[in-house]
Parts: C-alpha cells; structure tokens; sequence
C-alpha cells in the first residue's frame, strides 16, 4: 500500500500557487493508494473544508487530514468559539478527528487515525517557569495560538483532552497496524534548535507537541507516526515507529531548502512522503 503524506500545505498564505492542483498531480504520478494531510491546510475553517473537498475532486483516491493549529484559530471568524470549530471539523468525513479508517490493498490492513493533538511544555527547556511558559510571550513575540484559540489559557487540559480522543481511537483499532496523525510533534526530534541570536526556540518549542503523544503510541502496535507544525522534511526511526514530519511550510521558506529550483511544484515533490507499508 502507497500513503501520500504531507502537512502545511497552507493554501491561504501560499494563494499565488495551486498548490492543490499540484498536490493532487503529484500524489497520482505517484500512484498512492491514499493521500494524508497532517494540518494547517488554511486559517478559515469553511477554507480548509472547501480545499479539501477541491483536493478530493481532483483524486481519485481518498483524502484524509486532521486540523493544524491555524485551521484551528478564529482569525477570520471571532464569532466562533474553539467547540464549535472543533466540532465543524469532526462532522466532516474527511478529518480523521474522532473516527479511525481502516485502509485494505491486497488482502493487507492498516488501521488510520489522527487527532490535532496539542502542547503541554513538554518540549520546552527546563529553563522556564510554568508562568513563563502560560503567558506564550518572549522578548516581544507572542505565539499567535495565544491570540486566537481561546482553549490556550489551559494548554496541559488541552493535550490531555486530545489524548483521550486518540487514545479512543487507538483502542478501536484491535491488532492491527497502525498511522496515527496528528499536527503537533510526538517526539522531540522535530523540534527547532535554538541558535545565537536568534528566536529562542527553547522557550517555543513548549508549543510545538508533546512527548506524551509518543508515549501513548508506545503502548498500541502504532508503526507509523506523520506530524506538521514545524516546517521541516523530515523522518526518523524511534522504538519501532517511523515517525515522518512531511511539511511544505511557506512559499518564503522554500528557498532555505536549496533545492535550486523553488517552484511550488519542486516543493510539493520535495515534501509529499512516500510511504510504502509492508
């Protein structure tokens, strides 16, 4: 079975682009049996449900997505509190929040759930007090979570809501082999290093995920884990799960992948992962 996977597709801050026109023909010259998205497709939540209904038109496979944090906010629709946003994306079939998927080629399974999961600090340096971390702001910068998701002030209640869910559908799933999705980070492999004078990432990566997702992995036959959030390509091979970070971020990154070429086309191939379960 071939799982078309990628996060951060972003469609609103990357509007000059097609960008689903091109995820869809990538993920076809690539034969995928499904394709994933690991959150933040748009910052409107009818936005992110209307791509993906567009991206579904063009496939002629299933497509799947779990919401990101900027799918989450109400940026462009204060009228809306967190609950209700939270249950628009639950009511449509194509989110994975609240349901698990079984997927089936060849007589094989593979059992698909996902949530948006959330942070609990976990990722943050020791360094900085639960004070510090609850106010979400450092030298000027305010992470925009903050802002706009009002279930913010209580973020470790958040993450341990979030679990529950996941946990419901991990239990769902029997003994079969499972992906599990979510937008934020389950290990801290992903995180962002801090560098001289730069953003001081040991402060923000508090709200990057958790490593108590991982843990909850640990205890279920998870084989494959995909997260967003971060904007980095990448894959890494932690007890016995292949953890896979398949971002395609914004169109001004792109260029920090050196890619020589920073075509949205390029981007979209460069992030969408391949995976080939056994």
């Amino acid at each position: 079975m071939r799982i078309g996977l990628i996060s951060d597709l972003h469609v609103d801050i990357n509007e000059a682009f097609p960008i689903l026109e091109l995820t869809a023909e990538t993920a076809g010259m690539q034969s995928v049996d499904a394709l994933v998205i690991a959150g933040d497709i748009s910052e409107t939540q009818d936005q992110t449900i209307k791509a993906v209904e567009r991206l579904q038109s063009l496939c002629p496979f299933p497509v799947y997505y779990v919401p990101g944090n900027h799918d989450m906010w109400n940026k462009n629709c204060p009228e809306r509190r967190t609950e209700e946003i939270d249950r628009i994306y639950r009511e449509d079939p194509h989110c994975l929040s609240g349901r698990h998927i079984i997927l089936e080629k060849d007589g094989r399974k593979l059992a698909l759930i996902g949530d948006l999961g959330w942070y609990d600090y976990t990722m943050a340096s020791p360094e900085y007090t639960e004070e510090q971390l609850d106010a979400m702001t450092m030298d000027g910068r305010t992470w925009q979570d903050k802002l706009f998701n009002q279930w913010t002030t209580d973020n470790r209640s958040q993450t341990k809501r979030c679990l529950r869910q996941l946990e419901e559908q991990l239990e769902a799933c029997g003994d079969l082999p499972i992906l599990a999705v979510t937008h934020m980070l389950p290990v801290e492999d992903f995180c962002v290093p801090e560098t001289p004078g730069g953003l001081k990432w040991g402060f923000f990566n508090a709200f990057l995920g958790s490593t108590a997702i991982e843990a909850l992995y640990k205890k279920y036959p998870v084989r494959y884990a995909v997260c967003g959030h971060v904007h980095y390509r990448s894959h890494v091979q932690r007890d016995g799960i292949t953890h896979i970070c398949p971002c395609l971020g914004y169109h001004t990154e792109w260029p920090l992948y050196q890619l020589g070429d920073n075509s949205a086309a390029v981007h979209i191939k460069d992030a969408l992962y391949i995976l080939e379960t056994e």
